[in-house]
């Protein structure tokens, strides 16, 4: 809810144990990259996607996400999801 209030305002990947996010991806319903980050540590909130694309804010949907990190044991894991952006 990217509504300015403080609160999930931003969506970035969060958790221990991880030392790089190698990619970070947001796509729209039609699979259009709507956000894209590379190599940047977790729980960085200045890494992650503020609801906008193209510098405009987004209508309320529901986006995918995909993303690689790389754990402390070196082991390399994907994530798969979606995330409902709300007014």
């Amino acid at each position: 809810s990217p509504n300015g209030d403080g609160v999930n305002d931003i969506f970035y990947p969060r958790g221990s144990g991880v030392i790089n996010v190698k990619n970070f991806t947001v796509f729209n319903r039609w699979g259009e990259v709507v956000y894209q980050r590379a190599n940047f540590t977790a729980n960085n909130a200045s890494a992650g996607w503020d609801g906008t694309f193209k510098g405009k804010k987004l209508s309320p949907d529901v986006f995918v996400y995909a993303l690689e990190v790389v754990c402390i044991n070196n082991q390399s894991l994907v994530f798969k999801g979606n995330v409902a952006l709300i007014k």
